[in-house]
């Protein structure tokens, strides 16, 4: 019998489920469901714009819906079955920690934490912990260099331990009530199979080791006296943690019968390891060696890899060097810019109030324009520097503005901006002799 399965992409506004043949990749059916909490599924704080959190509950509703109305179409147009699923997969953004109770449920769940933001899943993109990603990465450079060597060379206040780091700091009574932190990509595999406890959750090596200053190297997550440094009460979070961390060809668990009936798929199908949303994207646009893929979403992750048997170099202002995290056997590096899409849907419906359709308008009459041709000159931080420059706090610019500057000039020097923030990420790669023969970009 043809076998398909299910892959289940949380992203940052919403969650898309795949239903997609094994044999030959043909997708047989794919829905979207929205989040509904907060701006666009962010939940914000209007006094602080570092701010970004989601409601795992829209990441669970929002699973449901989209699973079910994919398998529907599946069915209608493919003639697919439930007993023909093979398995699921999952990515999600990150660095999404979210602090979990003795019985692996959010925080947010318990009525003392509903209205508490802390409680919450910390989205990717948020901010607030400048001052403790510089306070870790200073004791790092003290004590343990080579952490940061696998990771730029800077911790980003957008990853795991500087989440935690400032919870702990604003929110002492929450964080010593939580059992445990789970990245996205870790919880939601754990809930499909019904797992009942932190500390059985399989950690994927994606978010461990791109995020968490996970490596086999120094035999896994940070040591107990470095995080004792920073705080005795984050040490005791690394005891929660596993040994080991995987790659996404290791099972984390098999479809429990609860979620199975609320997916309308037989219980026991296995849930693969969990895993980023954009490195999944360069698995599913082909990824090799010499092969550059750019994910472009909200922000862009850039991918490359490299056979885990040769020597990677450590490389200054990535996101990561890191075995197994995209492909196993594999050594991945990731980059980035933290506004892309980000940015134009400011422009076109904070700046101009506009729609979609302005979006196309602006984007034909900047096609018009020559490279430059406006004279103005703009900077892609606008949510901060991703790479090379790992600086949350930096913004963005435009240059050379008139009284009679027409907002398509506008939207064209915002495109060679995102361009040249590209263009310093591939030459930085380049430098550390990476080779990039070809350039992928997908959505």
């Amino acid at each position: 019998m043809l076998k398909y399965s299910i892959g289940i992409d949380f992203g940052t506004n919403s969650v898309r489920a795949l239903v997609v043949s094994t044999r030959d990749g043909l997708e047989a059916g794919s829905a979207v469901a929205a989040y509904p909490s907060g701006t666009e599924g962010i939940l914000l704080d209007p006094g602080d714009h570092n701010l970004a959190r989601q409601s795992p509950l829209d990441y669970l509703a929002g699973m449901e819906k989209a699973v079910r109305s994919a398998m529907r179409k599946a069915s209608r147009e493919a003639g697919v079955k439930p007993g023909q699923i093979a398995g699921i997969g999952v990515d999600t953004t990150g660095s999404t920690p979210i602090p979990v109770d003795g019985r692996n449920q959010p925080m947010c769940l318990r009525r003392e934490y509903r209205k508490n933001l802390n409680a919450y899943a910390w989205l990717w993109k948020d901010h607030t912990a400048i001052a403790e990603a510089e306070a870790i990465t200073a004791a790092a450079r003290r004590m343990r260099p080579q952490y940061l060597a696998k990771c730029g060379g800077t911790y980003s206040s957008e990853w795991y331990w500087s989440k935690l780091l400032h919870c702990l700091k604003v929110d002492p009574g929450l964080f010593a009530e939580t059992c445990a932190w789970i990245e996205c990509e870790d919880y939601i595999p754990s809930v499909l199979c019904g797992i009942s406890r932190p500390e059985d959750v399989v950690r994927g090596v994606c978010a461990a080791g791109h995020k968490a200053m996970y490596s086999r190297q120094w035999g896994g997550f940070p040591d107990h006296e470095f995080l004792s440094v920073l705080s005795p009460r984050l040490a005791r979070q690394r005891s929660r943690l596993p040994a080991v961390a995987h790659s996404i060809d290791h099972c984390a668990g098999r479809l429990s019968p609860a979620w199975a009936a609320k997916l309308g798929l037989p219980a026991g199908i296995p849930v693969a390891t969990g895993a980023f949303d954009a490195h999944l994207g360069a698995v599913g646009s082909g990824i090799k060696t010499g092969t550059l893929v750019k994910i472009i979403g909200t922000s862009t992750c850039d991918v490359m890899v490299a056979p885990a048997g040769r020597k990677v170099a450590d490389i200054p202002g990535v996101c990561g060097v890191v075995e197994g995290s995209v492909l196993p056997g594999y050594t991945a590096i990731e980059a980035g810019q933290s506004a892309v899409g980000d940015i134009f849907k400011w422009f076109v419906n904070v700046v101009c109030r506009g729609s979609d359709a302005l979006q196309v308008a602006l984007t034909e009459d900047a096609r018009r324009l020559r490279p430059g041709g406006s004279g103005l000159l703009a900077l892609d931080w606008n949510n901060g520097n991703r790479t090379i420059l790992v600086d949350p706090r930096l913004t963005g610019m435009i240059v050379g503005l008139t009284l009679h500057t027409p907002r398509h000039e506008i939207y064209r020097a915002l495109l060679e901006a995102t361009a040249f923030g590209a263009l310093a990420i591939i030459n930085r790669i380049e430098e550390y002799k990476v080779k990039i023969d070809n350039i992928i970009c997908c959505g």
